[in-house]
């Protein structure tokens, strides 16, 4: 997005907040103008009381009235700051907050296809530092650069009253104090964008380790993820500081032009004192205005570069909000009557991306209502693919899947999925109780509802065991609980959603026999009477299905029961052969 195009929208999302900007916008222009009130007084107390006409004795009337006023303009001008700051501070904040739940809201409703193109770490960056940038120059930047530029601009027009051929002279300075700050914009952008693509990388890099951080001790790599933090972290050291160099030089290059710009106003102004074209009160008051022009020019360069790149941040978080999101209901979408269960798979074919060969090619299958289905073969086959186009979490670029004979994509994403329950091999828990985690499954369930699911799961028998019991906290993606617990819970989870359709990754490789006998005793009991899609990794889980599915290179080779395939001779016979033979429960 282009600098304009992002100022013009971060103008239309501040709309609703224009009545305290405005009165805030008013308050710093106040607190800039009352700026003039000391030269003023400078000038009143030279002339009248310092050095006062002669043949008049000190004026101290005029020496009381001049601070009096001094004063008064400087609360009043301290009051109208802490208003506006305060003003825009909540404009701001809320403003990023009501971003920062539209962002959160976009990133869920991200279609699976688009939000796999994104890392974790990028998309928490743009969440902490690039909305922060944003922040900071709203409740900062902005307040104290509208201040700025009305004490420029009052004492600016004051010097014109006082002496305009003196004051044009200034102007000579603008031209060059213009082109150093456009110069050092584009620099400061280009800076910017950089340093955020580091902490991007760094963040990216630290969520992976955080996850895999039992990898990385099995494998014994901490010093070499160490030393791949250490060497992003330079990295990001080196953009954020030339940014800096660039911010911090801005200032002092505009206030060295500055600087020689009031020695030699300073040098004509004694002139014109000399030849008695100014009085001495005059000139201390318009050398007070000058010291008001300079602080804001030095100021105004500073913020500018906030204000510059809290605008690169406010495109990064445009471009997330911008993002496409999952089609939840085509145009024309119908409700999904009560679900009997049958899956037909009519010609599918499914790519990732557009150059890619098929995930799944000409797939064909159907599967009637009730009936347990094992997906079997090789890895990278198109198994997950297959059961990730039910409840729609992709399209297919050809063909269609059914339900009930009715084309998903037609259909009500919401009547779709509380139709499904899946439970995957990396079972995902959230931070919580174990009572949120299954209630999860349906948000209105009762407790009694909760505790009835964890029956069938063989979940509540060890959950009585904990002094908290259901409401155990689970920890960080359940790391507080057995692979095993973790397993049931996810189980209970979608024995409370009471789906019709049930899709279930088999994870019970891993565990213990004990653990193992619990969860296959639990399926039995979510199984019955619900159409269930096993990607199946166990020939005890083959053979109680109804069906099994050969998938080899995106396609359904084999169709039939395990007895029916191994006497087919086909390849998965080969499989079994390869696979099953050498053990009493190996895994495809």
């Amino acid at each position: 997005m282009s600098r304009r195009s992002i100022l013009i929208r971060l103008a239309r999302e501040a709309r609703p907040y224009s009545g305290r900007l405005a009165i805030a916008m008013t308050l710093g222009v106040l607190a800039g103008v009352l700026t003039i009130a000391p030269p003023l007084a400078f000038r009143i107390i030279i002339n009248q009381v310092l050095v006062p006409p002669p043949g008049h004795p000190p004026d101290l009337k005029a020496l009381y009235l001049s601070l009096g006023l001094t004063s008064v303009a400087l609360v009043l001008a301290n009051a109208a700051i802490y208003g506006q700051t305060y003003l825009t501070a909540w404009s701001g904040q809320h403003l990023v907050a009501r971003l920062r739940v539209r962002l959160f809201g976009r990133l869920l409703n991200l279609p699976l296809g688009e939000f796999d193109k994104w890392r974790p770490g990028e998309l928490i960056a743009r969440f902490s530092t690039d909305l922060q940038m944003m922040i900071d120059a709203v409740s900062v930047s902005v307040p104290q650069l509208v201040v700025a530029l009305a004490t420029f601009i009052s004492s600016f027009a004051t010097m014109i009253y006082l002496d305009w051929l003196l004051t044009l002279s200034l102007v000579l300075v603008a031209p060059v104090v213009s082109f150093a700050v456009s110069k050092f914009q584009r620099l400061i952008t280009a800076s910017t964008h950089r340093a955020q693509e580091r902490i991007a990388d760094l963040s990216a890099n630290l969520a992976e380790v955080l996850q895999g951080q039992r990898v990385v001790k099995s494998f014994g790599r901490e010093e070499f993820e160490v030393q791949r933090f250490a060497n992003r972290n330079e990295a990001f050291f080196g953009a954020y500081m030339k940014l800096t160099q660039f911010i911090q030089t801005q200032p002092l290059v505009v206030s060295t032009i500055m600087v020689a710009a009031v020695v030699a106003i300073m040098w004509l102004s004694v002139r014109e004192v000399l030849v008695g074209r100014l009085d001495t009160g005059k000139v201390f008051m318009y050398w007070g205005l000058l010291v008001n022009l300079m602080n804001p020019m030095n100021r105004v360069a500073a913020f500018v570069g906030d204000i510059s790149k809290a605008i690169v941040g406010a495109g990064r978080v445009f471009e997330l909000l911008d993002l496409p999101v999952e089609v939840r209901d085509p145009a024309g979408a119908v409700a999904l009557p009560a679900v009997r269960g049958s899956i037909e798979f009519a010609d599918v074919t499914f790519r990732y991306q557009p150059q890619e060969p098929p995930a799944l090619d000409r797939v064909n299958a159907t599967i009637e209502a009730g009936e347990i289905v094992a997906l079997v073969g090789p890895s990278g086959a198109g198994k997950t693919t297959i059961v990730n186009l039910v409840p729609r979490f992709y399209s297919p670029q050809e063909g269609s899947v059914l339900i009930d004979g009715m084309d998903i994509a037609r259909v009500r994403l919401a009547d779709l999925r509380s139709a499904i329950a899946i439970v995957p091999q990396d079972v995902q828990l959230f931070r919580g109780s174990i009572l949120d985690n299954i209630r999860y499954g349906r948000l209105g369930a009762t407790d009694d509802n909760v505790y009835a699911a964890a029956r069938d799961a063989n979940v509540d028998d060890y959950v009585r065991t904990f002094p908290a019991g259901y409401a155990t906290e689970v920890g960080e993606r359940g790391v507080r609980l057995s692979g095993g617990e973790r397993q049931r819970i996810a189980i209970a989870r979608a024995v409370l959603r009471d789906p019709r359709i049930l899709i279930l990754d088999e994870a019970t490789s891993a565990l213990d026999s004990h653990s193992e006998a619990m969860i296959e005793e639990a399926l039995d009991r979510l199984l019955v009477g619900r159409t269930t899609l096993i990607i199946a990794h166990r020939l005890s889980t083959i053979r109680r299905a109804h069906k099994v599915l050969y998938i080899e290179a995106g396609r359904v080779l084999e169709i039939g029961t395990h007895e029916e395939l191994l006497a087919r001779g086909g390849a998965y016979a080969r499989l079994h052969a390869a696979q099953f033979a050498t053990s009493r429960q190996p895994h495809v």
